[in-house]
């Protein structure tokens, strides 16, 4: 009995001290930036990271403080455990869920977790203004992430599970998301992520679902981050207006403009994820104005990475009419991992905080102020512009000095002063 009650007493020395350390970690967390600090201190212009981080020789992601250091060159990121281990693509922060099935998980891998906690804070030291959040799954998965007999799998009417989406290193199989057990699951796992204090908030993929998102919400509370992959639908914009704080938008606006993607040629295959730059605009616009503060609309454009006018038009859009994030990144139907993508001198270019919101010129061009220097966006099938400015200026894109420049339509440039 002896034995025991000592054994006892040092089992329960180690978990208090297991406590405190999580606790210690915790407390040093709340010294960094709040959320809205971070989303409103950052500068311009603002990248983020869709599950995947830069793929360029340039930047080695071989090791743990390669990819910590390169994720940090954006503002934003967010990762899903299950499917980015399954790429074999290593993690930023390393979190991973606990147990064989991640969809049952209750906590976290105690060793991941130490982990993420640590790497949270090399990410906020090389970038204070980062954000973190976690993609939690609602719509399909893979078949490991629940037991094959569970309840919470679509199955058709032979009792069969019903597949997903077909991309990935596997097939993923659908959710049965109008379950309202699932959907407790789903909010019950949104918690713990934030709670565990490595997530700044949650990323639900698909269009997302209002009860789904409710739930979210409700158990996140309000001063955490959503954001939803609604595209550039207004239409679900209007559903989640008062839920979620940003759309990501995952777009490939089809213009005559765009230079080809030759693996896709090679392959005969096409992209269904089509749209127009009108869309883009109009939807960017209404995102920024109606959705929950601090906002966090990310807009990505899919495209050939050589495509240097279509990466700046993405970029220039972004810059005039919001104050979001953007990403110009491989389109998803290739065979690597989606989102990759290059990082673009483009955006090293340091134009600090925006003085004014966008003005539009009478041949149609948008402006926008920022502290160094002026972003200027010109859409698509407005036509060649003619832009003047009352002293010199450099180009960005070239390098050119001049005081006039002409900017072709579906292209967008930053001018700044002359040092």
């Amino acid at each position: 009995m002896k034995k025991s009650g000592s054994i006892f007493i040092l089992l329960s020395f180690v978990v208090l001290l297991s406590c405190q350390h999580r606790k210690d970690q915790r407390v040093e967390n709340t010294l960094e930036k709040g959320i809205t600090e971070r989303v409103y201190d950052r500068t311009y212009p603002s990248v983020f990271m869709a599950w995947y981080n830069i793929d360029m020789p340039e930047f080695p992601l071989d090791t743990e403080e390669q990819r910590i250091k390169t994720a940090a060159m954006h503002d934003l990121m967010w990762e899903e455990p299950l499917s980015q281990l399954g790429e074999g693509v290593d993690l930023v922060l390393g979190l991973i869920w606990e147990g064989k099935h991640h969809g049952l998980s209750s906590s976290f891998e105690e060793e991941s977790l130490t982990k993420a906690l640590r790497n949270r804070k090399k990410l906020l030291e090389y970038n204070p203004n980062m954000i973190t959040l976690l993609e939690v799954r609602w719509r399909d998965a893979p078949m490991s992430f629940l037991p094959e007999e569970s309840e919470w799998w679509l199955r058709d009417d032979q009792g069969e599970i019903v597949k997903g989406w077909l991309g990935g290193w596997e097939p993923f199989y659908k959710l049965d998301y109008s379950n309202p057990d699932f959907q407790d699951n789903v909010a019950r796992q949104s918690g713990i992520a934030v709670e565990s204090g490595v997530y700044d908030g949650i990323m639900l993929d698909w269009s997302g679902h209002l009860e789904i998102i409710e739930k979210v919400r409700a158990a996140i509370g309000p001063d955490k981050l959503i954001i939803v992959n609604i595209h550039d639908n207004i239409e679900d914009g209007k559903k989640y207006k008062d839920l979620i704080n940003g759309s990501f938008m995952e777009l490939n606006p089809i213009d005559s403009h765009s230079i080809p993607v030759e693996e896709l040629v090679i392959l005969g295959r096409e992209d269904h994820n089509k749209g127009n730059w009108d869309q883009v605009q109009e939807a960017l616009l209404w995102f920024e104005e109606n959705l929950l503060p601090p906002q966090v609309n990310c807009l990505e454009v899919w495209g050939n990475r050589k495509d240097l006018r279509r990466m700046r038009a993405t970029t220039t859009l972004g810059l005039t009419h919001s104050d979001g994030y953007v990403l110009y990144a491989d389109p998803n139907p290739l065979a690597t991992p989606d989102h990759m993508h290059d990082w673009y001198p483009f955006w090293d270019i340091k134009l600090g905080k925006p003085l004014a919101r966008k003005t539009v010129k009478e041949d149609g061009s948008v402006w926008r102020e920022f502290e160094g220097g002026t972003v200027v966006y010109n859409h698509f099938l407005n036509g060649e512009v003619s832009l003047k400015f009352g002293e010199n200026k450099k180009r960005v894109s070239t390098g050119e000095v001049a005081n006039t420049f002409m900017l072709r339509e579906r292209d967008g440039d930053i001018f700044i002063a002359i040092e």
